[in-house]
């Protein structure tokens, strides 16, 4: 997404502030600007929240973050699975592994260059001034870019967490980090409160700690941290709000992965060739990225919020009743990406929410149960997708399509005989001098080789529409067997043994929404899936941090 829709759709989120005088505005639910809400910056010394003198609205954090501010290469530290056939196996991986202290640091890492003294208002009002204009030609946009901001050259061309899967765990590892400090906000209110003591074992024992370590910095030296002439129990008071503000922010600074993810083409039908175009082609696979990340925002790709808590029964309340298709960078104000817009919105606030539940009741939720993943998209592969530019053939190598200039619309059933062979329908293996020729003919050819999607004849669309009838029957009657043969009492199913394989790109492993039928999907999906029917893991929170700077 681009500098100004990140903006607008930061700026469209409201929460509860819970009377935090860091955060201002939203107040209501009105959508005008002077009810955006803003927060103060905090930045981090020896561990104590310190707010600096920078106001940002929602909208500022999430469009400067990642494109503007962060550490290059902070992606490369995310546990990202390499894709080896097990589809289960690595969305478990993505959702459900305990975020490790090397992930939390890169992401601090990254926050931590736009929480910094360095970074002024006068700064951002340049970046937005650049963007804002009409009549900056794009290069130059670049190189006013360039001087601007420290690294931007760096930070643009070392950018896979912007794209899925980086995006998603990005996600994931910044929502973990927000919940953590929104934890300590929780418990130093209690503190100040009297609700309970210091040591009470109820306190987390890394939450302890780290009270314990910020009270004697403190204490050695207030007026460093801003908090002079201050009893112990207005300090708790005031660190509540502190880390409740940067909880917010850190949030925030996640959501700029989290609304690329809402892009067309930074979704998953690139997934890891977007790190193995370049290792083998260098830079011509470089710029093809680029080009199949164009093609797939500019044509879209139909998703499904496949994410969505489990409902069984018919008539429940479901976010996507119709086929939704998201379009990318550039696009994210047309009217035919308003249905995606709404789910970005909603799975902002759903995911700030988290926070403000964990303030008043002390839950803190586990990942496959955060709030913005309910609303996040994912390729539908059981509706009708056009032919993707690249395709990761089942022999690990890298396929293009034949015809660059005419895309074929496929039915669910074509989509996975093409992704499972290649060569026979339409694609041919890239190799250095392919590599080359296709980035002549789609740059330096680009007005010759311009790609249009196949207009649909009735008869064709008829032959369409009736192979996703039945690609959903098919998923209907699966769910049917599940039920009745009360899947959900036996531990574990081996979808190699069943006579009816269960073929859903499942996120949760548990029951699918009648609504929300998907065939093989999945945020690394491409071809046939395999899927274990048991519940859901159960994980503790995988780290008992001390209080250091991986906080």
């Amino acid at each position: 997404m681009e500098t100004n829709e990140h903006k607008d759709a930061g700026d469209k989120i409201r929460i509860e502030t819970l009377k935090n005088p860091y955060l201002q505005g939203s107040k209501s639910l009105a959508t005008g600007s002077s009810n955006n809400l803003r927060l103060r910056i905090m930045q981090k010394i020896d561990d104590v929240p310190v707010p600096l003198d920078l106001e940002l609205s929602a909208g500022d954090v999430i469009a400067l973050a990642g494109d503007y501010y962060t550490k290059p290469g902070w992606w490369s530290e995310l546990r990202i699975p390499n894709k080896g056939g097990d589809n289960l196996e690595e969305n478990d991986q993505l959702l459900n592994a305990p975020v490790t202290s090397i992930e939390t640091h890169a992401f601090r890492q990254a926050y931590d260059n736009l929480a910094s003294p360095s970074v002024t208002q006068q700064t951002i009002h340049r970046i937005f001034a650049i963007d804002e204009s009409r009549f900056i030609p794009g290069l130059l946009k670049q190189l006013l870019y360039t001087i601007s901001v420290k690294d931007y050259g760096t930070k643009l061309s070392s950018n896979e967490d912007h794209f899925s899967p980086w995006s998603l765990r990005g996600y994931i590892v910044g929502h973990y980090s927000a919940l953590r400090m929104a934890e300590i906000a929780f418990y130093c209110h209690k503190i100040a409160q009297g609700e309970i003591g210091k040591e009470n074992e109820q306190i987390p024992k890394n939450v302890r700690s780290t009270l314990t370590h910020v009270l004697k910095k403190i204490e050695k030296d207030p007026n460093k941290y801003a908090l002079p002439e201050k009893n112990e129990k207005e300090i708790l008071s005031e660190l509540g709000h502190r880390y409740h503000a940067l909880a917010v922010a850190r949030d925030l600074f996640a959501m700029h992965f989290y609304s690329d993810h809402f892009a067309g083409g930074h979704l998953s039908r690139l997934g890891k060739m977007r790190e193995q175009l370049p290792q083998q082609f260098g830079v011509w696979g470089s710029i093809l990225v680029n080009n199949m990340h164009n093609e797939d925002n500019e044509k879209g790709v139909m998703v499904t919020n496949s994410f969505q808590p489990p409902h069984p029964e018919e008539g429940h309340f479901q976010m996507l009743r119709e086929d939704c298709k998201a379009y990318g960078d550039g696009t994210y104000f047309n009217h035919g990406n308003d249905e995606n817009r709404n789910l970005l919105i909603n799975g902002m606030d759903n995911s700030l929410g988290d926070i403000a539940r964990l303030l008043i009741t002390g839950e803190r939720r586990r990942s496959l149960e955060y709030g913005g993943i309910t609303f996040l998209p994912a390729i539908d592969y059981s509706k009708r997708q056009t032919q993707p530019l690249f395709i990761l053939g089942p022999d690990r190598h890298i396929y293009f399509r034949s015809n660059l200039r005419h895309i074929k619309m496929l039915s669910p059933s074509e989509y996975e005989k093409t992704t499972q062979d290649p060569s026979h329908h339409g694609y041919e293996k890239l190799t250095p001098w392919k590599a080359f020729l296709l980035v002549l003919k789609l740059r330096m050819l680009a007005p010759f080789y311009r790609s249009e999607v196949e207009l649909l004849t009735q008869k064709r669309g008829h032959e369409i529409q009736e192979d996703e009838q039945l690609c959903t029957d098919k998923i209907r009657c699966q769910l049917l067997l599940r039920k009745q043969s009360n899947m959900s009492a036996v531990p574990s199913f081996d979808a190699k043994s069943s006579a009816v394989p269960l073929k859903v790109g499942q996120w949760r492993q548990n029951a699918i929404p009648i609504h929300a039928i998907i065939a093989e999907h999945g945020l690394l999906a491409q071809g046939n899936k395999k899927q274990l029917l048991e519940k859901p893991k159960e994980i503790s929170h995988p780290m008992d941090l001390k209080p250091t700077s991986l906080f």
